[in-house]
């Protein structure tokens, strides 16, 4: 059953239609600055850094205990080479040789790993590093070029972060040495006459004693101003990354 119609005035004024409803304008709201994304800040790099040292450390501690005991060592390469069977530059060998070549070893792929971390951080900015690709990794074992490579790679890396003055008082005392370490070897072939065996200059082993300190105290110094340079640059490069939002160091 319909519902009747009301009936319509004939004299009634015409209605206005109804206005469409009007909905509320949203008002905008006031600038918010994108959402900061935090990024994780690995340890990794920075362990490899504390490594790098302690391992670089040690390797000096161990040249200033060996050069301790250097002149008991000399008296007792002494009498092996009065036997002119034990003629060799490397008769007596003191046993904490043995020690330092695989941690001497450990410690330059230490320090080699956190040069590459530092480079992979600044290639990650945008930023060239320069010096010779991964110098850290091959410098170290070119004739010659040996003793400016991986200066090179140092100074290309720490540019802004760590002194000219700390880089080259660390280079400098640990070409010293490298130079030193070799020189010990020398006394020992004067000292003997190969064609028989025989020690014949004995006082010429002597050298050895002040040879070995002066290279266990340059390695030392060497390592106090390593040291500064990994701290130097692995703090520049934390603040880099949490100022950049870069990845973390």
């Amino acid at each position: 059953m319909t519902t009747p119609q009301e009936p319509q005035d004939p004299f009634a004024s015409p209605k206005a239609p109804l206005p469409p409803q009007v909905l509320p304008q949203q008002v905008p709201a006031a600038y918010e600055p994108s959402p900061h994304i935090v990024v994780s800040q690995s340890s990794t790099p920075t362990t490899v850094a504390l490594w790098a040292t302690i391992l670089t450390g040690a390797v000096a501690a161990l040249g200033l205990v060996s050069a301790t005991t250097i002149g008991a060592q000399v008296d007792e390469l002494k009498i092996v080479l009065a036997d002119p069977e034990n003629a060799s530059p490397f008769a007596g060998q003191n046993p904490l040789s043995l020690l330092s070549g695989p941690l001497m070893i450990a410690s330059f792929v230490l320090l080699a790993l956190w040069m590459s971390r530092v480079r992979a951080a600044i290639t990650a900015r945008g930023e060239v590093a320069g010096g010779p690709p991964a110098v850290e990794w091959w410098g170290w074992f070119v004739p010659i070029a040996h003793f400016v490579l991986p200066f090179l790679g140092m100074r290309a890396i720490t540019r802004g972060k760590a002194s000219v003055g700390i880089l080259v008082g660390w280079w400098v005392t640990f070409c010293l040495y490298w130079v030193l370490s070799w020189a010990t070897l020398v006394p020992s072939f004067t000292a003997i006459d190969y064609t028989t065996g025989e020690l014949t200059n004995p006082d010429a082993l002597d050298i050895m004693v002040p040879l070995t300190w002066a290279g266990a105290l340059a390695l030392a110094v060497s390592w106090i101003f390593l040291a500064l340079v990994i701290r130097h640059t692995t703090a520049a490069e934390k603040a880099l990354a949490a100022h950049r939002g870069g990845p973390g160091f």
